[in-house]
């Protein structure tokens, strides 16, 4: 009998991590963080490295990495990742630590000693694992981003989709499920009971205002993720020949560097590379202090406004009302984007917002309706478990599943085990 446990992601968005044992063996999917109010970060449940077999890191978003360095403190087991995957990763985790290593119970040591032991995997490929099959396959959330197939002993075959999305964007390819047949879906369901707007629309509504803004003579900072919503973003104004200037500060070039030596693994790399061969790159201090002083665009991390070079220009930037601060990452409670977008003020004293405030859906998840589509289109499912995500958005999603398709859906809460 195969067991799933759900050691984080259930009922909550953030520290994904999926046990699937058999025979006293475990093959471990994800093993991230989430952080609470202090920026403290959060670990999913545990488990002994000697009990498993391998681990699986699905992207390099912390929220699904983040605890993974702890499992390689001493030795550790068998970690399958992509190329693009682990190179992100341990800017990210080395990052980490310099922010929050006192609250850590691993090193650079443990991040170095983790991405060396690793495997380079290929998407399609089958990689056998103790007594598991695995199969990884592109999932469209970000570049080098995987869902893994999971077969057991006795045939049993289990998707865990991990972050995924199912539309074209000029960093990544849809998901991509054709002939896929698992019995079991652990699927996540971030927007649950939310559909997105058309990617056009948004795309064109966030570039027509950028244009209004700059042409009238003000400055449009955009705060972003460093993993590719910062990139995508840099794609979507070089596609358009943007004749402005634009200045780019922060992690994001890092990661852009990685990408653009991984071609294979970005959907449009010429528009990419087009995007840092004609755009500024900030350098220090200097470039810093000229970028908000002229008309144009300041794409900077981090993507909620928390830290990094995006609070320094927001400071300068927020009580001028020719400028504008549009927002197209996601912001969490509590954080300084959330606020602006809520009381149109930040900081402590509160500093009202003058400039222009806007957000803009970039989700890099699939919606609601995407979500359903994909339960519909797998004849062979007999059980759905929604993981990453909000109950009160699960409910409605796994009450839908049931009503339209008339397969058990599940969300269980973290430290929850499924036989099948």
């Amino acid at each position: 009998m195969t067991r799933i446990t759900v050691l984080g992601s259930g009922r909550e968005v953030g520290r994904a991590a999926i046990l699937v044992e058999n025979g006293g063996r475990g093959i471990l999917l994800d093993y991230g963080v989430t952080f609470n109010e202090n920026d403290i970060p959060i670990f999913p449940g545990h488990v002994r490295p000697r009990d498993l077999d391998g681990v699986v890191l699905t992207h390099s978003h912390l929220d699904h990495i983040g605890a993974a360095p702890s499992l390689y403190i001493s030795m550790g087991p068998r970690i399958l990742a992509t190329r693009v995957t682990l190179e992100v990763s341990r800017i990210l985790l080395y990052d980490m630590i310099k922010l929050n290593g006192i609250h850590l119970p691993y090193d650079e040591s443990s991040v170095d000693e983790m991405v060396s032991r690793a495997e380079q995997t290929d998407y399609y490929r089958v990689y056998e694992v103790g007594d598991f099959t695995l199969t990884l396959l592109p999932s469209g959330h970000i570049p080098g981003s995987a869902s893994v197939l999971v077969e057991d002993p006795s045939g049993t075959r289990i998707l865990y989709t991990s972050d995924i999305n199912n539309i074209e964007t000029n960093l990544t390819r849809p998901l991509d499920y054709d002939g896929v047949k698992p019995h079991v879906l652990v699927i996540e369901s971030t927007y649950a009971a939310t559909n997105h707007p058309p990617r056009r629309d948004t795309e064109e509504r966030f570039y027509n205002s950028i244009r209004e803004v700059v042409e009238e003579g003000g400055t449009v900072l955009v705060p972003a993720f460093s993993v590719s919503r910062g990139q995508e973003i840099a794609c979507i104004l070089a596609s358009r020949g943007f004749g402005h200037p634009v200045w780019i500060d922060g992690m994001i070039r890092q990661v852009a560097e990685i990408y653009m030596a991984n071609r294979g693994e970005i959907n449009k790399p010429e528009i990419l590379e087009k995007a840092f061969q004609e755009f500024n790159i900030v350098r220090g201090w200097q470039d810093r202090r000229r970028a908000y002083k002229e008309p144009g665009v300041i794409l900077a991390s981090a993507g909620m406004l928390k830290g990094g070079p995006s609070l320094y220009y927001l400071k300068k930037m927020a009580t001028n009302p020719s400028n504008a601060i549009f927002m197209v990452s996601f912001q969490a409670p509590g954080t300084p984007g959330r606020e602006i977008l809520e009381t149109g003020t930040f900081g402590e004293p509160r500093i009202p917002v003058k400039a222009r405030v806007e957000w803009f859906d970039f989700s890099s998840h699939i919606d609601s309706g995407g979500i359903l589509g994909i339960v519909k289109s797998m004849k062979s499912l007999e059980r759905v478990i929604l993981v990453h995500g909000v109950p009160e958005a699960q409910e409605i999603l796994a009450s839908n599943i049931r009503e339209e398709t008339g397969i058990n859906a599940l969300y269980p809460e973290t430290g929850s085990s499924i036989e099948v």
